[in-house]
C-alpha cells in the first residue's frame, strides 16, 4: 500500500497546494479524491498526491430560503 492511503482515511481533511482545503472522499491504493471547499471534487493518483493533514474546519454550508408555495 502506498503512502496516502496508509496515513490518511475517508473523512480526514487535508489541504493540498494548489487546491486548498477539502475532505477525502475516497482512498485506495490506486487513487485519492478530495472534495475541496472552492474547487469540487479532484481525483489524485494516490503515489504522488500532496496533501497534508489540516484542522481547518469545513466552511459553513449557506442556509437556502424555502419559497413559499402559492396558495390555491
Amino acid at each position: 500500500m502506498t503512502r496516502a492511503a496508509e496515513v490518511f482515511s475517508v473523512n480526514d481533511r487535508v489541504s493540498n497546494p494548489v487546491y486548498g482545503f477539502g475532505k477525502i472522499s475516497q482512498v485506495n491504493a490506486q487513487y485519492t479524491t478530495v472534495i475541496f471547499d472552492e474547487h469540487g471534487t479532484k481525483k489524485f493518483l494516490t503515489s504522488i498526491v500532496k496533501l497534508e493533514h489540516s484542522s481547518t474546519p469545513a466552511p459553513a454550508k449557506p442556509v437556502k430560503a424555502r419559497k413559499a408555495k402559492a396558495a390555491k
